[in-house]
C-alpha cells in the first residue's frame, strides 16, 4: 500500500511538472481579441431615425443614443490601452457629390492610402489623423455608400498590430447592406 501512495504521489508530482512546462503562454491581446472576433455572435443594430443596419460583435460596448448624434451609432471595445471603435452615422450630401467626387474629397480630408470605388458606395482605408497630424499606430477603414441625398457611414478605428485579428468586422463593412434585404 505504501509502495502504491508513493508512485501515485510521484506520478502526480510529474503530471504537474510536465502541465508547468508545457502551459502555454499568455497570449498577445490582438491574437485574443482575433479568436474572440472569430467566434463571437455578431448582433444587428436596427437605427430608427433612418432605418439602417449595422451588424457588431455581441462584446462590444454600445454608447447610448442620447449620447449620439441623430442617426449615429458607435460599439467599443477598450482593454489594456487596446481601443476598437465601430460607428455609423448619416451625413447629408449638401454639395450633392457623385460617387467620384466623394472619393476624391474624403480621400483628401481623411487622408486615405487605399479606396475602393462601386456604383453608389466607396471604401477607405489609411492611417488616422486628427487636427494635428497623423495618430501613430493607429487606423481607420470606411464605407461610405450614397443613397438620395445622404452618404451613409460606417467605420472602424483600431491599433495596426490588431489590423490581422477583425478581418472578420473589415470583411463586415466591406460588404455592408444599408437596409437589410
Amino acid at each position: 500500500m505504501k509502495r502504491f501512495l508513493f508512485l501515485v504521489f510521484i506520478g502526480f508530482i510529474a503530471l504537474m511538472i510536465f502541465m508547468s512546462e508545457y502551459e502555454p503562454a499568455d497570449q498577445p491581446l490582438p491574437k485574443k481579441l482575433e479568436q474572440a472576433i472569430k467566434q463571437t455572435r455578431m448582433m444587428e443594430y436596427h437605427d430608427d431615425d433612418y432605418d439602417y443596419v449595422v451588424r457588431h460583435p455581441q462584446f462590444f460596448e454600445q454608447t447610448a443614443d442620447s449620447l449620439m448624434d441623430k442617426g449615429a451609432c458607435r460599439f467599443t471595445f477598450w482593454k489594456d490601452s487596446v481601443e476598437v471603435v465601430q460607428s455609423a452615422f448619416v451625413e447629408p450630401n449638401a454639395d450633392s457629390l457623385t460617387t467620384p467626387q466623394a472619393v476624391n474629397k474624403y480621400t483628401s480630408d481623411l487622408h486615405a492610402t487605399c479606396q475602393r470605388v462601386g456604383d453608389d458606395f466607396f471604401i477607405l482605408s489609411g492611417a488616422l489623423h486628427s487636427d494635428t497630424g497623423m495618430i501613430t499606430g493607429r487606423r481607420f477603414h470606411a464605407k461610405f455608400v450614397k443613397h438620395r441625398k445622404f452618404w451613409f457611414v460606417q467605420s472602424l478605428t483600431y491599433p495596426e498590430d490588431c489590423e490581422q485579428a477583425l478581418q472578420r468586422l473589415l470583411q463586415e463593412i466591406d460588404t455592408w447592406q444599408v437596409w437589410k434585404d
